[in-house]
């Protein structure tokens, strides 16, 4: 028969092998769980609700001439004075570019109407193999992009020509950076019906500096100047568009649904166009609309544009942004409760030691040294998740007194575990991972506006918490043992 001591040493090293998993699993599931979202292209159902319109759309024009001041966010572009001569020639516009805000998957909703979510094109940083169907820029015989930097993203959408030429590419960048305002002028300046300029200074000084910098200000008054520029020596009859793809956060970053970073300021002007002193809020497929009619192209039969008129009528706020389903939000909801419920029910001693005090210290500690993350922070994706974890350490030290004080490991992980797994639901991760292992369904990024970002955080909680409670775990034997010697000598 197992002696009562046999039995204890059972328990204690089964708990010790599962805690262990846990502190040192979790970063290695974090580190896949983000590969998975930012290394695959995939389709995300969603209901729109921009509805339906049948006005007729802008009427085409004979010159097009589209720049793209690639990071500039809606507070960097007020008061620019040559984006402002463009607005006040035209319609101001805040544009929502939908999620996530990533340069090339926003421009493929530029060109095609075709949401993020419906095009598959989500964290996609790379070259596309084809220009995705019904691409305006590939129905137009004499279309012309030029990248001041990046050109994979220009090539990605059937331009007749795009600039720099890929045999240039072995080429010093900083050479074709030099050439680039002066490229961009020609190109514009000529008879070409499609122009489109990507402006790129901006986007690498958030990325460097951040757009709280001198830096980034430095490179938003050179790209309204190169903006100037262009406008001076442009066809009288141009149709002009010019907007962002996203914006930064203060310290650089971008790709969440923030509306700061998300909603950028945009101005055309032209032919078709009535001069307005109002602002209106529309959605980038509603100007990919605008800019297809302008080019008489046709985009894809699923694209969601309104009609310009339709389109500057209703703001429809959100439209186009994924959200969990109600059965998601409800499976998640009951995740959390029972995780609360056994929680509390593991610890018998009553008070205040009931609470998931380690968990509650870990989100104040993420929320006061980061905010809460979005996909547009780069601790989100960090490999080794150190800044995230460095902001839980006072909850794995909360964890380690209150293990040694006798609480049941499982009060402060298993609260810990449900909020996690109820984050992973909401971010369509079970089908994500599970369905195309049972043959039912395609591998996807498991991506939904903050509950992505609050998947990666919540790894890291969940392994600061193990390692504390490891810790006492086990240190517990030996912490026992001191105390049965210190209560022997009195």
């Amino acid at each position: 028969m197992t002696g009562p001591r046999s039995t204890a040493a059972t328990r204690w090293l089964a708990g010790a092998v599962v805690l262990a998993t846990l502190a040192l699993g979790a970063n290695p599931a974090r580190k896949a769980f983000v590969r998975a979202l930012v290394g695959r292209d995939g389709q995300i159902p969603m209901d729109m609700f921009l509805g339906t319109s049948s006005s007729p759309g802008l009427s085409e024009a004979k010159h097009v001439r589209v720049v793209l001041l690639d990071g500039l966010g809606a507070a960097a572009a007020s008061g620019l004075p040559a984006l402002s001569e463009v607005c006040a020639a035209g319609q101001e516009l805040r544009v929502d570019v939908g999620f996530p805000t990533v340069s090339l998957p926003v421009q493929a909703a530029l060109w095609t109407g075709r949401t993020q979510q419906q095009s598959g094109l989500q964290y996609r940083a790379t070259q596309l193999e084809a220009p995705p169907a019904g691409a305006s820029p590939a129905q137009v015989a004499d279309s012309v992009a030029l990248a001041e930097s990046h050109p994979e993203i220009v090539r990605s959408f059937g331009f007749a020509s795009t600039r720099p030429d890929p045999s240039r590419d072995p080429e010093d960048p900083e050479v074709w950076r030099a050439e680039f305002p002066e490229h961009a002028i020609a190109a514009v300046a000529s008879t070409s019906r499609l122009v489109h300029v990507h402006v790129l200074r901006v986007d690498e000084a958030g990325h460097a500096s951040g757009a709280a910098s001198p830096a980034y200000a430095e490179a938003v008054r050179g790209a309204d100047e190169l903006l100037g520029r262009m406008r001076a020596v442009g066809p009288a009859d141009a149709l002009w568009v010019v907007l962002a793809d996203h914006g930064h956060r203060p310290a650089g970053g971008h790709g969440g649904e923030e509306p700061e970073i998300r909603v950028v300021r945009a101005c055309v002007a032209g032919p078709g166009i009535a001069p307005s002193t109002s602002i209106a809020s529309i959605h980038l497929v509603d100007l990919a609309r605008a800019l297809a009619d302008a080019l008489g192209a046709k985009l894809p039969s699923d694209a969601r544009g309104r009609a310009w008129t339709d389109a500057l009528a209703d703001a429809a706020p959100g439209a186009t942004l994924p959200h969990p389903g109600p059965l998601r939000v409800a499976i998640a909801a009951v995740l959390v409760v029972l995780a609360l419920v056994l929680g509390v029910r593991s610890d018998r001693s009553g008070g205040w030691r009931v609470l998931p005090w380690a968990l509650l210290l870990a989100l104040a500690g993420v929320a006061v040294m980061h905010g809460w993350p979005t996909l547009s922070d780069p601790p989100v994706f960090a490999p080794r998740g150190l800044q995230l974890w460095l902001a839980c350490v006072p909850a794995a030290v909360l964890a380690l007194g209150l293990g040694l004080a006798g609480q049941p490991a499982r009060a402060q992980l298993v609260p810990a575990l449900g909020l996690l797994a109820a984050a992973l639901v909401l971010c369509r991760a079970p089908e994500v991972w599970l369905l195309p292992a049972l043959g039912l369904g395609e591998a996807g990024p498991p991506l939904m506006p903050r509950w992505s970002a609050t998947v990666s955080v919540l790894f890291v909680v969940v392994r600061s918490i193990a390692e504390g409670a490891a810790l006492a775990w086990l240190l517990r034997p030996l912490v026992q043992r001191v105390r049965a010697r210190v209560r022997a000598r009195r």
